[in-house]
């Protein structure tokens, strides 16, 4: 039987995707840094207006990897573990009246709660954190679009998709057995940079050696 697009798969696979959300997650911090400099022009909290996701504005797309770095939010971060099921429900209505396509199309965003992000700092979209207050994208926004767009790529070919989120949520929120099962981008990177420490504490430690790091 031929597997799902993205299916967890052999473990060379899962090693795929897990890089891929790692280096998505890098491609948010120069978004952030941008927020923290230009403070001025977001709101203190760096969180988008929420009116622009609402369904009077709202038109945002995700790509497969975005989706699966979400979905897997949603399962292991403490603090959205049972929400799941609340966004899931708020995705229901949204495709109760948007279509099956690729094209921009209103709704409200599943995963705006009492006015904020629920993903913000974990897993948020790269076009959410890179849209400008004007509606444009700085020099650094273009390049983590760029950077989106060749990781899907290099994990997906030209069979990756870019939709709606309430569709793309759909897709893998409701396959806990997919890709979406595992570690998000955030977390993996934590447990890398830590990896890192480590080996480099221990490289500058002469009482202990050479050898790898435990």
């Amino acid at each position: 039987m031929p597997r799902k697009r993205g299916s967890r798969g052999s473990t060379a696979r899962s090693q795929q995707i897990e890089a891929g959300l790692v280096s998505l997650d890098r491609s948010r911090g120069p978004l952030f840094r941008e927020k923290e400099d230009e403070g001025k022009s977001f709101r203190p909290d760096g969180q988008r207006d929420p009116v622009r996701c609402q369904r009077s504005e709202n038109k945002m797309r995700i790509s497969d990897l975005e989706a699966i770095d979400i979905a897997r939010a949603f399962s292991e971060k403490p603090h959205l573990r049972g929400k799941g099921d609340e966004v899931l429900q708020r995705v229901g209505r949204s495709l109760s009246y948007i279509g099956d396509t690729h094209k921009p199309q209103r709704f409200d965003c599943p995963l705006l709660e009492e006015g904020k992000c629920m993903v913000h700092r974990i897993a948020k979209p790269i076009e959410c954190l890179a849209e400008l207050p004007d509606g444009g994208f700085s020099s650094d926004g273009h390049r983590s679009l760029e950077r989106r767009d060749q990781l899907n790529n290099e994990l997906y070919g030209n069979r990756w998709e870019f939709k709606a989120i309430p569709l793309m949520l759909a897709r893998y929120m409701m396959d806990r057995e997919g890709p979406a099962s595992g570690k998000s981008g955030s977390t993996l990177r934590k447990e890398q940079n830590r990896v890192e420490q480590r080996r480099a504490s221990r490289s500058n430690d002469p009482r202990k050696g050479s050898g790898p790091a435990r």
